[in-house]
């Protein structure tokens, strides 16, 4: 039976392990070990390390996603005001779980099955909310997106330049930069041009 307490305590003793050791070389009885638990207590919650992964990720994930919404939350303000907002806390936000430790990248960018998994929901989460920005920004009169979808889809290709794990390699010094540089290529070019 599922325990909350004893799920979170697990996550929190996982975590540890994970951001030091990373996913390949964490197994669930150094888990147990780590949160003073049987083996036995891991697997009531979590039917295998793919499974305590991957909730992991979609943790880490959520976060990100909490803080995209958050800055785009501003009614009022210029839609592409709000998409550039959209990518800089995206930015801000997977540079801070980059910075938990030296594997954290591997619980947002992995070929695990459980981190492959979250980091597709959230890339998914990710695109609907762009396509929102740009239909309403359309609709506003202050975008040019006549084809939402697509031009979402090229915006995300363009930005995961600044996504693990080419984040992660890219100097920070160099991120800012290349953040601005980008907006101004890939967001000013739907700004809808008088006629």
């Amino acid at each position: 039976m599922t325990d909350p307490a004893r799920r979170a305590h697990l996550l929190r003793a996982a975590e540890r392990l994970l951001l030091r050791y990373g996913p390949a070389k964490t197994t669930i009885a150094e888990v147990a070990r780590e949160a003073n638990v049987a083996v036995g207590s891991v697997y009531l919650e979590f039917e295998s390390k793919e499974a305590l992964v991957g909730e992991l990720s979609a943790m880490k994930h959520r976060r990100v996603l909490d803080e995209v919404r958050a800055a785009i939350d501003a009614p009022g303000r210029p839609y592409a005001e709000r998409l550039r907002a959209l990518f800089d806390a995206r930015t801000d936000a997977l540079l801070a779980v980059v910075d938990e430790g030296l594997h954290a990248c591997d619980l947002v960018h992995c070929a695990r099955d459980g981190v492959a998994e979250a980091k597709r929901r959230f890339e998914d989460e990710l695109r609907a909310l762009v396509v929102e920005l740009l239909r309403a920004g359309a609709r506003a009169g202050e975008l040019d997106a006549k084809r939402p979808e697509l031009v979402a889809d090229a915006l995300l290709r363009a930005y995961a330049t600044l996504a693990p794990p080419h984040l992660a390699s890219t100097p920070r010094d160099e991120i800012p930069a290349a953040l601005r540089a980008l907006h101004e290529l890939m967001l000013y070019g739907v700004v809808r041009r008088k006629k």
